[in-house]
């Protein structure tokens, strides 16, 4: 007996697949797909009840992947100060000012956005400091950078964690210190972590609120699927668990475990595919090394005008020590890396470990890969590396590129070269180190362009049917379901996206009309 379909779309259809990359109807029954293909022959599945939907001038998709997220993380920065929108270190103190005159007296301002880079700084300073305790108004304050691998704290916070000119920075972080001796409030990397004891941790209730409010978020942007890459504290993921494992939550959810936990997880059992359809244990996380907006990037040489060179975080040590703990606990390694030294690093750690990553079955990953020198985007290709890239990065960091790097402006973001060496590409944002709008990431990686319009590298970027399948088929291989995700076919989850128009006609006004996981509802309405 033939199975009615419980809702049947006719109209334009991009299926992500190689095989049928376009058709003109697609039957969904029981939260997948059940047929894809021609509009009569598809047809045939109604009955009784079943819903038929006329696309009209939209467009149908698979739900996107967010291949990079802090899912936490960005749900509380929904609520908090953006400091995004400023251009200047002047505009950034009118928000501030602004945003602390809204709190009660004595609450902490909490926040993020800082880009020294693109406010013409190359650190804070006394001044600086000074000018950002007036704005905040002597509250607690911690801010963070864009990157989010820095932070400023006000005084306040600093008395409270006993921080004072004598406080030494970790071997893998750095206080900055102005002219007089004191610090400024700025902490780079590691060093941030001298200040957690003194920011109280949020309520159960507001985790539980930001993660929701994440979930919303995302499925408003047509996303259906993120890959958590941890960085968060042990209450974040336990929330995070708790209410993506429920079937309504409107994400599935691919999560990181930090890399210092490995052998806990080992001892307890826990490895990459552990859990059920909504909720789903991800690899172990690493960090090579930091960002380039806070210049914690590990570069092969050193900065302009200087001879820093950024910081390694995980270090190639601990990269040999605690990869081939990961694969033997059965976690994929899952590797930050930005600087060109930093990537070199990870491809040397992925080669000599790739016997048992190839034998445990696991897809090692390479985030980030923003800064590359064209014999490693070779030998990432030559291993079939998942290289997790965000394209909106680019579009921020151009000016920070060639202030800093203007010898090595060609190593930025290469895109098309890995994809064209063997490398697995998978598109995300980062969020909320970048919005996690899947369409200006589209553009980016097309386009290559800042917002003054100023374009990097333009013989790296790709086409817009590939910029897609990375945010589709590639964001599913790279987590190991590209047998039913990323893909219209039948039997693959009915996690689609409706778009105003076909994307590969034009990148320009796409909008989400409606979102489905699973075939319900998650954003929008049908057309």
């Amino acid at each position: 007996m033939t199975r009615h379909a419980d809702i049947i779309f006719h109209g334009s259809v991009l299926t992500m697949d190689p095989l049928q990359p376009r058709a003109q109807a697609v039957a969904v029954a029981n939260g997948r797909v059940l047929a894809v293909g021609d509009s009569s022959e598809v047809h045939e599945l109604a009955g009784p009840a079943t819903e038929v939907v006329e696309l009209g001038g939209a467009c149908l998709l698979p739900g996107f992947h967010d291949a990079h997220v802090h899912l936490t993380g960005y749900g509380l920065a929904l609520g908090q100060l953006d400091l995004a929108p400023a251009t200047t270190f002047g505009e950034a103190l009118e928000l501030v000012a602004q945003h602390a005159g809204t709190l009660p007296p004595g609450a902490w301002l909490r926040g993020g956005g800082i880009a020294l880079n693109s406010w013409g700084l190359r650190t804070i300073g006394d001044s600086e400091a000074a000018a950002l305790e007036r704005a905040v108004g002597g509250r607690p304050a911690i801010i963070d950078s864009q990157d989010h691998h820095s932070c400023w704290a006000s005084q306040r916070v600093l008395e409270l964690a006993g921080i004072g000119p004598d406080t030494s920075s970790p071997a893998d972080g750095r206080i900055e210190h102005g002219e007089s001796g004191r610090p400024t409030g700025l902490f780079l990397e590691e060093a941030r972590e001298l200040l957690r004891g003194a920011v109280p941790p949020y309520l159960r209730s507001e985790l539980a609120d930001a993660i929701r409010a994440a979930g919303e978020g995302f499925a408003s942007l047509g996303v259906t699927t993120v890959h958590h890459m941890a960085a968060e504290p042990p209450a974040y993921f336990r929330e995070m668990a708790l209410l993506a494992s429920d079937e309504s939550y409107p994400l599935r959810v691919w999560a990181c475990v930090p890399q210092q936990l490995i052998e806990a997880a080992a001892a307890l059992g826990v490895a990459t595919g552990l859990g059920g359809g909504n909720f789903t244990i991800g690899g172990a996380k690493f960090f090579a090394d930091g960002a380039l907006g806070s210049k914690t990037a590990w570069m092969l040489e050193p900065y302009s005008g200087g001879d820093a060179v950024g910081i390694a975080v995980d270090s190639p040590d601990v990269l040999a020590e605690r990869l081939p703990l990961a694969i033997e606990a059965g976690l994929t390694p899952v590797v930050h890396a930005i600087g060109d030294a930093a990537n070199r690093a990870v491809v040397d750690a992925f080669a000599q470990a790739s016997q048992p990553l190839a034998e445990a079955g696991l897809r090692p990953r390479l985030e980030h890969a923003q800064h590359m020198h064209r014999e490693d985007v070779a030998r990432a290709g030559e291993l079939g590396l998942v290289t997790s890239l965000q394209p909106l990065h680019l579009s921020f960091d151009v000016a920070g590129i060639e202030a800093l790097l203007p010898d090595r402006v060609e190593r930025a973001y290469p895109m098309r070269s890995l994809q064209a060496a063997g490398a697995h590409l998978a598109f995300g944002s980062d969020a909320p180190v970048a919005s996690p709008d899947v369409f200006a990431g589209l553009r980016a990686a097309c386009r290559r362009a800042a917002p003054s319009g100023a374009r990097l590298n333009t013989h790296e970027a790709v086409s817009p049917d590939t910029a897609l399948a990375a945010y589709t088929s590639g964001g599913a291989f790279a987590i190991g379901r590209e047998d039913r995700s990323g893909r219209l076919r039948p039997g693959y989850d009915a996690d689609l996206v409706i778009l105003s128009h076909d994307p590969l006609v034009s990148l320009d006004g796409l909008a989400v009309i409606a979102t489905l996981k699973a075939g319900a509802l998650t954003y929008g309405e049908l057309p």
